[in-house]
């Protein structure tokens, strides 16, 4: 059997197995009552509603009560723009189809089954394009332990419920190794532009309106641009006319594909502008209305009343005036004495990539002295006129820094500006890093025995409990996002 088909089958009973998971939990431990957002579901539910709530209703925690309010009603309250449309508008859109064949009676549990299959089906997409990636950034034996490992991931919970982490992930990794794909073509000589290449940096555009960390994805392809230019420069002789119009035309090139790849987010920005930065009156249902009368919160139209800051803005994002107004996320606004214990959720993941990301770059700066050899997607063969090869598994290898950087730049922004406790579920999501290092030190389809070593036994202790407790914590409300 192919490991892609392997990864197929781990892929589906992993999600299989929480979903049992959940169920259980579900039932043995009451719901807590964390006070937070729930949105409105129906009120005269048949028995088929009943029979969904009772086999799914664990994944319907937290933020995903968000996401099930946006998909149902849409952004009718300012706290909701801080989650992205791609996922739950799209997931919404198939709901109302569904719905004006077998009636709307059915919206909440149609949506929750839309939910749950969609992530099925994009967790496998997902595990796959981990793999490809992995293996062609390393070998076919580090892409199937990563893969493995992502199937298993700590934050695995939200890779099923309705969350975006499954989306992003996938994009992510589609993002990345489409611009592998797009430097290993046109670094070869005699390369001819095509239109449909165009289509690779499709997955970066959408990974803009599904979290508002996509942004960064652009950076991958502005570095793989760079990349090209700095090692491909042209065999031609050109006068200084020639090559400052060369460079001209390539940086223009960059400046139009970022642009192509912000267009969702500028739009979804301006939406957000244009809904709850003017004044008129807004058709919503009234029970819409009366929630947010009863819990205070913004309607779209509502300008002149709530005169919001973010709207007077310059640049006027929703999503930072969001996070700060509502959730008070900031520089160092999480770091209370009553926080200790999320910090120690963040703490494992944390500690593995920064360890690991500031080794490499200590491996490569300090030791290699590669201080000029960032911009590269392959690896330098000669170091000091010394000729150097290295293993295609290594961990260490130059041409993965700039993936190194990226994580070692959101787990920094963890550290000091975000609800800390959500680090494992964004950085899971985020960067392959974590599979890879994980990869090397942790075979988690083997069973525990005593010649494990300390750093085995602390990733396979990390993985099992976080994946089991993180479960049993989130489907009945309890601390774990």
């Amino acid at each position: 059997m192919k490991n892609e088909d392997k990864l197929t089958q781990l892929a589906y009973f992993s999600r299989i197995f929480l979903i049992v998971l959940q169920f259980l939990a579900n039932q043995a431990i009451p719901d807590h009552d964390a006070k937070v957002f729930q949105y409105l579901a129906e009120k005269n539910t048949t028995k088929y509603d009943k029979i969904i709530e009772y086999l799914f209703g664990g994944f319907i925690r937290w933020d995903a009560q968000y996401f099930m309010h946006i998909s149902k009603y849409g952004y009718t309250y300012e706290n909701t723009l801080a989650f992205f449309p791609l996922y739950p508008v799209t997931v919404g859109l198939i709901g109302d189809f569904i719905c004006d064949i077998i009636g709307r009676l059915y919206i909440d549990s149609v949506l929750i089954l839309i939910y749950i299959i969609v992530n099925l089906y994009i967790f496998k997409q997902a595990t796959l394009s981990l793999y490809k990636l992995t293996e062609t950034v390393f070998n076919k034996k580090v892409a199937y332990d990563s893969a493995v490992l992502f199937c298993f991931n700590p934050a695995s919970i939200f890779f099923i419920a309705p969350y975006t982490e499954c989306l992003f992930s996938y994009l992510t990794f589609e993002s990345i190794l489409n611009c592998i794909k797009l430097y290993e073509k046109y670094s070869k000589p005699d390369n001819t532009f095509s239109i449909k290449d165009l289509l690779l940096i499709l997955p970066i555009a959408l990974s803009t309106i599904t979290r508002s960390n996509g942004v960064l994805n652009i950076g991958f392809l502005i570095y793989t641009l760079i990349c090209l230019k700095l090692n491909n420069p042209s065999k031609k002789k050109q006068s200084l006319c020639q090559s400052l119009y060369t460079l001209f035309r390539y940086i223009f090139a960059i400046i139009m594909t970022t642009l192509d790849c912000l267009l969702p987010f500028i739009f979804y920005q301006y939406y957000c502008y244009l809904k709850f930065c003017q004044t008129f009156p807004a058709n919503l249902p009234k029970r819409v209305i009366e929630h947010a009368k009863k819990n205070k919160f913004v309607l779209p139209g509502t300008n002149d009343k709530h005169q919001q800051a973010w709207c007077k803005k310059i640049l006027p994002l929703a999503y930072s005036y969001v996070q700060d107004h509502y959730w008070n996320v900031g520089f160092l606004k999480y770091y209370q004495f009553k926080q200790i214990p999320n910090f120690l959720l963040a703490m494992p993941i944390l500690s593995v990539i920064c360890f690991c990301s500031l080794k490499h770059l200590y491996i490569n700066i300090v030791q290699r002295k590669l201080v000029f050899w960032f911009f590269t997607m392959e690896n330098p063969t000669k170091i000091a006129k010394n000729k150097i090869q290295y293993d295609k598994a290594d961990l260490y290898q130059p041409k993965l820094t700039v993936f190194y950087i990226h994580a070692l730049f959101l787990s920094l922004f963890c550290i000091f500006f975000i609800h800390i406790q959500v680090s494992t579920r964004l950085l899971c999501s985020a960067s392959p890093v974590f599979y890879w290092i994980c990869s090397k030190h942790l075979n988690l389809l083997k069973l525990p025995s005593k010649s494990d070593t300390l750093k085995e036994l602390y990733l396979r202790t990390y993985y099992v409990s976080f994946f089991i407790a993180g479960t049993l914590l989130f489907c009945n409300f309890l601390p774990w996002t």
